[in-house]
């Protein structure tokens, strides 16, 4: 767990001479990235990911400047990125090189405790503070605490365990965590972000509340239900559709989120703007369905799409 900060400290350090832009708004994304294995062998990677699997270091860089490409359009540009499924800090450094540096991306961070597929985070907005809350949990969850414009926001960054090897106890233990961990953090901004690997809308431990289930982590659609331990989430608003992410056995899921709180709809501050789903060229069939990346083709990104949101002042 410590090892996180010694990795961040000196790298602000030596970033330092980027440029930061900033403007009215906040936006933050989401997106898991499909096993995003890096070029340096270290014996934890899956098959198709490994030299003799054919994964070779063109193909991996090919898949960073698609992505950074990606980052740096006008629809998947964002504040701060939420990113699942990275292997490690070099994915994150290489993602963040050159064009990146001269738009201000210098902070970054990795939950180093998980595995080889892991949660990262790249910024431009300078991170006052980064937290590991594992609660001898599964999954730990990584916090962000930084100022906007004068404006505490706390961000939980997570990746809750798949679905299709069960994983139902240990995703009700993960929100249980972080919607203690959110309530928490009230009346700060508070943002969830990630990969939650269940839709609310059918979920049992992440669910609307007013299906009246005794989950432990609760959402609307509507701002005016929204409360300490009552979370939004815009695929339950009317006014944001489509905002499904995961196509499996052929019926579409929202698995990814970016979760507010109640100071996102105050009228004080920053304000929820929207929330919309992303992707790249290329990046979905023609029925708009995720194209997962492929290693004997190297076509594909990811077999999510990513979710977008803006906040801004009013």
């Amino acid at each position: 767990m410590k090892i996180l900060i010694a990795l961040l400290i000196p790298f602000f350090i030596l970033l330092s001479s980027c440029r930061v832009e900033r403007d009215e708004s906040l936006s933050i994304l989401t997106y898991n990235l499909y096993l995003m294995f890096d070029d340096v062998e270290g014996g934890d990677e899956y098959h198709p990911f490994t030299k003799s699997g054919g994964y070779t270091k063109e193909d991996y860089h090919r898949r960073i400047e698609r992505y950074r490409d990606f980052f740096l359009s006008d629809e998947g540009s964002a504040d701060i990125y939420v990113l699942c499924e990275v292997e490690s800090e070099k994915v994150l450094k290489d993602l963040i090189s050159g064009k990146m540096c001269k738009k201000g991306y210098k902070y970054y961070g990795i939950l180093d405790d998980t595995g080889p597929i892991s949660v990262g985070f790249i910024s431009r907005i300078p991170i006052e503070n980064v937290l590991i809350h594992s609660n001898d949990g599964p999954r730990p969850i990584l916090e962000l605490r930084f100022f906007f414009r004068g404006n505490e926001v706390r961000l939980f960054a997570i990746h809750a365990k798949s679905r299709l090897d069960g994983g139902d106890v240990e995703r009700w233990s993960t929100f249980e965590h972080l919607s203690h961990l959110m309530m928490r953090s009230h009346p700060s901004l508070v943002i969830a972000a990630g990969d939650f690997n269940e839709d609310p809308r059918y979920g049992e431990s992440f669910s609307d509340v007013t299906a009246a289930l005794s989950s432990p982590l609760h959402v609307t659609g509507d701002p005016a239900l929204l409360e300490s331990d009552v979370f939004y989430a815009a695929i339950l608003d009317p006014a944001f559709s489509s905002l499904e992410t995961y196509y499996y056995d052929d019926l579409w899921y929202a698995y990814d989120h970016i979760l507010l709180g109640k100071a996102a709809f105050d009228a004080l501050s920053l304000e929820h703007s929207y929330t919309a789903v992303v992707y790249p060229p290329g990046a979905v069939d023609e029925a708009f369905r995720p194209l997962r990346y492929d290693v004997e083709t190297g076509e594909g990104y990811s077999d999510h799409l990513a979710v977008k949101t803006v906040l801004r002042y009013y």
